[in-house]
């Protein structure tokens, strides 16, 4: 008889072939698609190469720009769409995440993965509360806590994807839940809200999760100490519910609530709270996510730093809108502030923030041409970046001027587009467009020297969101006075 531990290497071979036969033979549909090679996706991701390995694997897979790709990730085939078309007839589609996903789990029923009926109700009730939200002027009031705090580090390089997570936690806090978020009292600790946030983000991001998609299911430390991390982020973002709503209670008039968790609040009711709080915690869990920037931000100081002359011609727009370093942008001044928008544009062009939507299983089949019909169940993604880096479309250089005659190109997508597009994008572009005014009307930005040798941003092998790997920006007090 053959006993259990002999038979383990048995059992693990067998496992072997199966998996090799599997990652041999896609179904009958994928076959026209180019194969991205398992084993130097996986090299890239689970080593840490970084984010431009990663997609220099998937952009050689299709030389002939195809515009899809399939990879075999051990739970099955998978697609990646790569091209602007494609993505179109993706953003029409409903889909889903699988049930028990990390990614599903943080996100709930919330706008990010609604479909159908479901979708149109909650963006009916979201949207009009986050456009009323809007607020340059908070804003602006968050970016002088900013600026009164880098007073203190002049000269000093500063890790600015660190720096950014600060101040758009601020904003989003006050603007989003009327809620102080104590992000901007100094750089030695950081906030409990955001160190729970982004270990969230960082383990559903867990590359065994990208190329053993099963392992999620399985009781390993990782899925506990998740488990245990969104159970201490939910706690949070119920408590700040609880007391907004007895804060409404106490306040006189409903036009003093200019909040957007305030608006939620009135728009669900009181009837039924307790029914609709989870639906609220998801819905503002994705509206955290969505308008949570700090990648976005990060992009453009490292940007305008690494282009000195783009900077210098932002500045003196900057001065000429505003006229006055201690000016807080209005309405009216952003629209005024065109070639910085073109600046957060061409950064989000180049570096997205969201590199590739989570999969999602598609509904029902998916004709993507003539030859290419997707199966039904079949995992999908959109690979943001690959979009904005096809070279039929765009040049590779850093180029704000494409986007100032044009306002919105239709392959430009950091936000997705169609029914499936950011609820946050308005805010989104407004915030950067205010905090990089403001800050370049009391700053000069460099790169430290050792900053300087970077042909491309350094970032790391993160899947779906863009993180930078060790980027410092120095915050020079301007000193001379611009001539408009």
């Amino acid at each position: 008889m053959i006993s259990f531990f002999s038979a383990i290497p048995i059992v693990v071979l067998i496992l072997g072939l199966y998996f090799i036969h599997r990652a041999c033979t896609p179904p009958k549909e994928l076959k026209l698609i180019p194969t991205v090679p398992i084993y130097k996706f996986a090299w890239a991701v689970l080593f840490n190469k970084g984010q431009h390995e990663i997609q220099r694997v998937i952009s050689e897979s299709d030389p002939e720009k195809f515009g899809l790709v399939k990879i075999f990730l051990f739970s099955g085939w998978s697609v990646l769409i790569t091209n602007i078309e494609y993505a179109r007839v993706f953003f029409s589609e409903n889909a889903q995440a699988p049930d028990g996903h990390p990614i599903k789990r943080f996100f709930g029923k919330g706008i990010s993965f609604a479909n159908g009926e479901d979708r149109i109700r909650q963006r009916k009730m979201a949207t009009p509360a986050f456009n009323k939200s809007l607020s340059p002027e908070m804003i602006g009031e968050c970016t002088n806590e900013l600026i009164t705090l880098l007073n203190k580090w002049n000269d000093v390089p500063l890790d600015i994807f660190t720096l950014m997570k600060r101040i758009t936690v601020q904003t989003l806090g006050k603007l989003a839940f009327s809620y102080d978020m104590k992000a901007l009292d100094s750089l030695e600790e950081e906030p409990y809200f955001i160190k729970t946030y982004e270990k969230v983000t960082e383990l559903i991001q867990n590359p065994i999760y990208m190329i053993l998609k099963f392992t999620y299911k399985l009781p390993l430390k990782v899925n506990l100490e998740l488990s245990q991390v969104i159970e201490e982020f939910d706690r949070l973002i119920y408590k700040v519910i609880e007391q907004r709503k007895l804060d409404i209670a106490k306040e006189k008039k409903s036009e003093d609530h200019k909040d957007l968790l305030a608006n939620m609040l009135e728009n669900i009711g009181n009837e039924n709270f307790e029914h609709n709080v989870k639906d609220l915690r998801d819905e503002l869990t994705a509206i955290f996510s969505a308008g949570h920037n700090t990648f976005a931000l990060s992009a453009v100081f490292y940007n305008l730093a690494k282009y000195p002359k783009i900077q210098k011609k932002a500045r003196e727009e900057a001065f000429k809108v505003l006229g006055d370093s201690s000016k807080i942008p209005n309405s009216e001044n952003v629209k005024d502030l065109k070639y910085i928008k073109a600046i957060v544009k061409e950064s989000l062009r180049l570096y997205p923030a969201v590199v590739m939507l989570p999969f999602r299983k598609v509904l029902k089949p998916v004709r993507f041409n003539q030859d290419v019909v997707i199966p039904e169940r079949t995992s999908l993604s959109l690979n943001i970046w690959q979009v904005h880096k096809n070279s039929d479309l765009w040049s590779d250089e850093f180029k704000p001027e494409r986007f100032m005659n044009q306002d919105d190109k239709e392959n430009w997508i950091p936000f997705s587009s169609g029914h499936r597009n950011c609820i946050g994008q308005n805010f989104s572009i407004m915030e950067q467009i205010v905090i990089t005014a403001m800050i370049l009307l009391n700053f000069e930005l460099s790169l430290p020297p050792n900053g300087q040798k970077f042909d491309k941003m350094p970032l790391k092998s993160s899947f779906y969101t863009l993180n930078p790997k060790d980027i410092n920006i120095i915050f020079s007090k301007l000193k001379t006075i611009v001539e408009i």
